[in-house]
């Protein structure tokens, strides 16, 4: 009845700023309210499949883009995927180094401050790795930031991604049925092995090849579902504040909004030079390079009518191979203790 309650009460928030035209009011209106709520009052909103359904929804809307997609548009990808790794690198040295050596951290806080993924894996690292507290502040900072950020620079009214759709047919229903049902079955398949934002990964390539293959044809994600996709990112987000308390999000959040700057303006930084290079949009480009948030990224680079499938790619790789190695450490970690 809590959880509820606090969704009805995100909704309501993001739905009056977005009505007064503040930029993805949505989203942001519905961050605000929860983590006031959470932090003012005993509520821990549990909205337990929200990530999944975010993932789900977002991945699909993605994947019916791919239809417009062929071999002369990958190619046009992996110059910049180059671009991408040498960028994560860069950010992690320059970010952990401020931590490191400005801001008086150890190596290892520092380190998983700095490390671009999502917080689930972040989780398992601090737990294994009994880093401080003050590493998942530096995290939540990067997420606030980003999604601020993003939602202020980005703003325009919906593109292709959220068009009105007519009514389904049948056969098209059935079809969109039996891929949210393989998009759930592969995702917890995948989530147990350790794989990041499974539900998204698998929905954006079964959706790439239903629509190659003609199956949903003429098919648009309701915006409905995008924008509810929306106020559950946003209480997702807001309920992270319910164990840090404001002194703590002030003391540790000041070296968090340094080093999150440093790494926003090292991906703007490569973002320019690639777009000279490659002759791409910079804006698109710093979306990509961007480190983390991808669900956020998504919602925003959709509500801006940018090129989604460019982004989500972009950070699908960078969740990928930087979710392989902390994944890898875990597991060869909890291995050597039980032998």
């Amino acid at each position: 009845m809590k959880t509820l309650l606090c969704l009805l009460i995100a909704i309501g928030v993001g739905s009056a700023l977005q009505y007064v035209g503040v930029p993805h009011g949505l989203l942001l209106g519905s961050i605000l309210s929860t983590a006031l709520i959470v932090s003012n009052l005993p509520v821990a909103p549990s909205v337990r499949y929200g990530l999944g359904y975010v993932q789900i929804v977002l991945g699909i809307a993605t994947g019916l883009m791919f239809e417009a997609w062929d071999s002369r548009t990958v190619a046009a990808l992996l110059p910049s995927l180059g671009f991408l790794l040498v960028c994560l690198t860069a950010q992690m040295a320059m970010a952990g180094f401020w931590l490191f050596r400005v801001s008086g951290w150890n190596g290892k806080d520092a380190l998983l401050a700095v490390y671009p993924g999502a917080l689930a894996a972040v989780f398992d690292l601090l737990e294994s790795e009994q880093a401080s507290s003050k590493v998942i502040v530096v995290h939540l900072v990067r997420l606030l930031s980003i999604t601020l950020l993003v939602s202020f620079c980005i703003a325009g009214p919906a593109d292709v991604a959220l068009v009105e759709s007519s009514p389904l047919a049948l056969d098209i229903g059935l079809t969109v049925l039996a891929l949210m049902v393989f998009c759930i079955v592969v995702g917890r398949l995948l989530l147990r092995v350790g794989v990041p934002a499974p539900f998204m990964l698998t929905a954006i390539v079964a959706t790439g090849i239903c629509v190659k293959s003609g199956y949903l044809h003429g098919f648009h994600m309701p915006p409905w579902s995008v924008d509810f996709a929306s106020v559950i990112l946003g209480v997702l987000i807001g309920s992270k504040f319910k164990d840090i308390s404001l002194a703590e999000l002030w003391r540790h959040g000041r070296a968090g909004v340094m080093a999150v700057g440093v790494m926003l303006l090292i991906a703007a930084a490569f973002a320019a030079v690639a777009s000279r290079v490659l002759g791409s949009d910079a804006l698109t480009l710093w979306m990509a390079y961007m480190p983390g948030a991808i669900e956020t990224i998504a919602i925003v680079a959709f509500g801006g009518g940018l090129n989604v499938v460019f982004i989500l790619s972009h950070h699908l790789v960078r969740m990928v191979v930087l979710h392989f190695a902390p994944a890898f450490l875990v597991q060869a970690r909890r291995w050597r203790e039980s032998a």
